[in-house]
């Protein structure tokens, strides 16, 4: 029997030993022993879906390694235009030969880069052949851009990320730091803008903080424009940028080395993933002390303290204040840039608000806003550090390794570009794996790439669709997200989060009746004693149980491979009695779909007629595996539990998953 063709032994229990719980708000019996095969329900493409990329006369993929940014890139070099006068160029080649210095010299005169643009012209070209990158600066922009200064960002920033997925991200952060090393060389009289340049409000902020803000313009203009900032701090020096047992003296260390551009990543003042945030990310100087320059505004600071966690802010912050977070660890109060960056996200009017509340600074940032709880809190290593977690994992090529290299390069350590490689290697082991879809969209939707985030969740089916309504709206196109509503209502004409979507986009459209009925829907619903939108929701216990792909264990004489034991809680959430339609079962993962179809007989329902009363919840423990060795590396089973209010006609279902993980 092939993997592909595997039948799957589910809901598998053991007779011996086990005790099978049902628990109600009635008593306690237990239902007879089952054994089931689920058959293969379907094969999906393997061949990731990706959204069109219109053309842009800026930008020329010809390797095809952009994507799915080459649009936000356009737009970027658009920005560079009209905001700077600089004509900039990203293109991508696939030549083997000349070298990246001809190939740049040849682009920059066929595309005639520059030519009439008030300022200069730029080239950024990548060539995943040569595994190479350079940055092609015009004449008219040499003193602000150095040879030197673009050599070190091509070869650190660029290079390293010549393949999909990961070269557009690497440029879109090298755009932004070239912005802002332009800004900032012309505020320093390095480079000269016309006039109308000058006046635009993102100049004026430069040459206002360059004007004298905490003797900024000297302090700036000692270092040289292309001065390695990253360097090593000679050990004579390394104790001013010492981290303290007291929190105060561990921030004034870190004004100093923000004062002093000391970016040197291998500083212990910082936290481990901060060390790596530092090393992978360009240090822009503006920035530094425009950071510098507001905490210093907003004096004296306020310090914060929970267990190992402290918060520096203020009661007077200046505008686009960032309070400072630390951490203790051997008794020392260390810089977390991690879980600052984080979860603190620049809004439109010039200040940071706190976009996850699920980080344990949370005590500290109130004044910030309260944000949704995302699952992105940093992994738990046990007693392993980052490099040695990622050391572990290095060289293995399976799609749960993967996943969990991307998960701690995110999550402990905030540094995208590497985090993206090891989603889309992930991806490339399991390209149907929804583990691996569902963790690369919802971590592009919460850092603002819807790009990346549809073509994973469209892949995944049922239990995404406001994922998706999110994620189109994010990219502008609301009509994709009122359909991605309407399916979810089609689902479940009850779901309150699902109307609230459709309101919005209603009165985004100028909907007004649809926006309307909307609203009357939500506050019926609201209002219902009964809380006929309450749903049925299953609960599995453990939440995340153990995969078991090594070992086998023998029920009644049939061995079971990639077995995991878990407990299923049906729970009525609604104040008035349901009946249970189905509960249609699939298992997913890294290897071949399977569906067993209804399962709702495994419940026992004390009420009769597969019904629970309001608030009742009933529940089984089984073993659950399959008959041969799949092939999974981990499995997701996806439940989708249908229903109706005893004496309604109205049909409501809900899709939940339980992933088992090695």
């Amino acid at each position: 029997m092939s993997r592909r063709t595997v039948a799957l032994l589910v809901l598998l229990l053991l007779v011996a030993g086990v005790t099978i719980k049902l628990r109600t708000d009635m008593g306690k019996s237990a239902p007879e022993a089952a054994l089931d095969v689920i058959a293969q329900v379907r094969k999906t493409e393997d061949r990731p879906r990706t959204i069109a990329q219109p053309q842009h006369p800026r930008v020329d993929d010809e390797a095809s390694i952009l994507a799915p940014f080459g649009t936000k890139l356009g737009r970027m070099a658009d920005s560079f235009y009209d905001d700077l006068g600089i004509d900039i160029h990203i293109v991508t080649r696939t030549d083997a030969e000349p070298s990246i210095e001809s190939q740049a010299d040849q682009v920059f005169q066929q595309r005639n880069i520059g030519a009439g643009a008030p300022t200069g012209g730029l080239l950024v070209i990548l060539n995943p052949k040569l595994a190479s990158a350079r940055i092609e600066v015009g004449y008219s922009l040499e003193a602000a851009l150095t040879d030197l200064h673009m050599g070190r960002i091509a070869r650190d920033q660029l290079a390293p990320y010549t393949s999909y997925g990961i070269a557009g991200m690497a440029v879109m952060d090298v755009l932004h730091y070239l912005r802002d090393h332009v800004y900032l060389s012309a505020a320093l009289g390095n480079l000269t803008l016309e006039e109308n340049f000058r006046r635009k409000p993102a100049y004026l902020e430069y040459e206002r903080f360059t004007s004298g803000g905490a003797g900024a313009k000297t302090a700036l203009s000692a270092v040289p424009a292309d001065a390695d900032l990253k360097r090593t701090v000679p050990n004579s020096t390394r104790a001013r940028y010492a981290p303290s047992a007291n929190v105060e003296e561990s921030v004034a260390a870190f004004l100093r080395a923000t004062d002093d551009l000391a970016g040197d990543p291998t500083l212990e003042l910082f936290t481990e993933g901060s060390r790596l945030m530092r090393t992978y990310y360009p240090l822009a100087r503006f920035e530094e002390l425009q950071r510098f320059e507001r905490i210093e505004a907003s004096m004296p600071l306020e310090f914060l303290q929970r267990g190992d966690y402290a918060v520096a802010t203020s009661r007077r912050p200046a505008k686009g204040f960032v309070p400072v977070l630390l951490h203790r660890e051997q008794g020392l109060w260390r810089i977390d840039l991690v879980e600052t960056w984080k979860n603190l996200f620049f809004d439109s009017t010039g200040n940071y608000l706190l976009r996850n509340s699920n980080t344990p600074y949370a005590f500290g940032l109130t004044q910030f806003g309260s944000g949704r709880y995302y699952d992105i809190a940093a992994r738990p290593l046990g007693k392993s550090s980052i490099a040695e977690a990622l050391a572990a994992l290095d060289g293995k090529q399976d799609a749960v390794s993967a996943l969990r290299r991307a998960e701690i390069w995110l999550r402990n350590c905030f540094v995208f570009p590497q985090a993206l490689s090891a989603y889309e290697a992930a991806r490339r082991a399991a390209p149907n794996d929804p583990l691996v879809l569902q963790t690369l969209g919802d971590r592009a939707l919460y850092l603002g790439f819807p790009e990346l985030t549809i073509p994973a969740l469209e892949k995944i089916g049922r239990g995404v669709e406001l994922s998706l309504a999110e994620a189109y709206n994010d990219l502008g196109d609301p009509q994709s997200a009122r359909r991605w509503v309407s399916r979810a209502l089609e689902e479940n004409p009850f779901d309150l989060h699902a109307l609230r979507w459709q309101k919005f986009l209603a009165e985004r459209n100028r909907s007004t009746d649809e926006a309307r009925r909307s609203d009357e829907t939500i506050a019926m619903l609201s209002a219902d004693p009964e809380r006929s939108a309450n749903p049925v929701v299953l609960f599995f216990d453990p939440p995340v149980p153990k995969f078991e792909p090594d070992t086998t264990i023998d029920v009644n004489g049939t061995e079971v491979f990639d077995h995991s034991d878990f407990g299923v809680t049906m729970r009525n959430t609604s104040n008035r009695p349901v009946e249970i339609e189905s509960v249609m079962l699939t298992s997913m993962g890294t290897a071949a779909a399977s569906g067993l179809g209804n399962i709702m007989s495994y419940w026992r329902f004390p009420a009769g007629k597969n019904r629970l009363l309001a608030g009742e919840s009933v529940a089984f423990n089984r073993i659950w595996g399959f008959t041969v060795d799949t092939g999974h590396q981990h499995v997701r089973y996806v439940f989708r539990t249908c229903w109706h209010g005893v004496g309604t006609t109205v049909h409501q279902c809900r899709t939940q998953w339980v992933d088992t993980m090695p």
